[in-house]
């Protein structure tokens, strides 16, 4: 748990995600919450801002016409069915629990509308109970810190429930929000990272080691439309959005969801890393090597070539840092693999 002391250290722990948030009302953090899924930040904070100047409590939001509800909310992701769920929550808080939002975890996941994080986020925020509330950025950064190996948030709840100690638990949802907002995103932006996160970093670590390659072997990246009819060796980087079971050949794997590293060449007579690679970002190509079978569900995001014949060098390299997929498009060769794993 060192990345999270060094960043306790660098960033306010009592930092809060929205305005909504500092004033620790139960009504407020449960509504607000709701309206968060699968909508933009900025955009919670300003609704739920703009809803509350109209509703008070559980009364109002009972007396509301959903109609003028849903005009409230918008433009909240989904915001109809949010509030045709905000009514029927009303109608349960008024008659389950006298008007009040519950103060357990059990209790609030019988609500509609409510999820684990929303859960969650209600009885530390509201309640200051113990809890852990795992969002996108949260799952993110554990998986890319190696905390936990998982494929959902709420595996990772789960697991950060059986790792980390309690005195993390009603943090570790602020620290993460405000560190992957601004640095650990999506498209992560190390570069700006502090110094002592990413000397102890694992998934720095292997950015790091990743770029090392592109220089050491003379990679330079291309577009996909500006391929050369040259020869050489190629590294595709490939996304795959969702977890999936494959199927080549009498072998089926699950590939977790992420990038992979794709390693070929192109030294034949009639071929050059040109037709190799279009034959790649084809869809409609006949399934042949394992790769086009990954290639059926992935995309590829970045190419890479050199003129150097460094294949198997390139995969001995990556497979320092990299987990990979064993026997994966190196039937002709001694190497482990040509397909190495990042979390995404």
């Amino acid at each position: 748990m060192e990345l999270i002391e060094i960043l306790l250290k660098k960033l306010n722990k009592n930092a809060v995600v929205t305005e909504i948030a500092k004033d620790k009302d139960p009504f407020k953090v449960l509504i607000s919450t709701i309206i968060s899924a699968r909508t933009k930040d900025e955009v919670t904070e300003e609704v739920s801002k703009k809803l509350f100047k109209e509703i008070k409590d559980v009364d109002d939001l009972l007396n509301i016409d959903e109609e003028k509800l849903a005009d409230l909310i918008y433009p909240a992701g989904f915001y109809k069915n949010k509030a045709k769920n905000l009514k029927k929550l009303a109608k349960i808080l008024k008659e389950n629990y006298n008007g009040k939002v519950p103060d357990s975890l059990e209790e609030l996941l019988k609500l509609p509308g409510v999820g684990r994080k929303t859960a969650n986020l209600v009885i530390t925020l509201a309640f200051n109970k113990d809890g852990i509330c795992v969002d996108t950025h949260v799952h993110r950064i554990c998986n890319r810190w190696e905390i936990v190996d998982t494929e959902t948030p709420e595996e990772t709840e789960f697991e950060l429930r059986k790792k980390l100690p309690k005195k993390y638990w009603k943090v570790i949802n602020n620290l993460l929000v405000v560190f992957g907002r601004e640095i650990c995103s999506s498209k992560s932006k190390c570069d700006k990272c502090f110094k002592e996160i990413k000397e102890k970093c694992p998934y720095y670590e292997k950015i790091k080691h990743f770029e090392n390659i592109l220089k050491k072997f003379n990679f330079r990246k291309v577009s996909k439309n500006k391929i050369p009819n040259e020869k050489g060796t190629y590294i595709l980087k490939i996304r795959l959005k969702e977890g999936k079971k494959i199927k080549f050949g009498k072998t089926e794997r699950f590939f977790k969801k992420g990038y992979y590293f794709y390693i070929g060449s192109a030294f034949g007579n009639s071929m050059n890393l040109k037709n190799r690679i279009e034959r790649h970002l084809k869809d409609d190509k006949k399934m042949h090597w394992h790769i086009d079978y990954l290639l059926k569900y992935g995309k590829i995001e970045e190419i890479y070539i050199t003129n150097e014949r460094v294949e198997c060098e390139v995969a001995n390299e990556f497979i320092k840092k990299f987990d990979f997929v064993e026997n994966f498009g190196c039937s002709d060769c001694k190497c482990k693999s040509h397909l190495f794993y990042l979390k995404p």
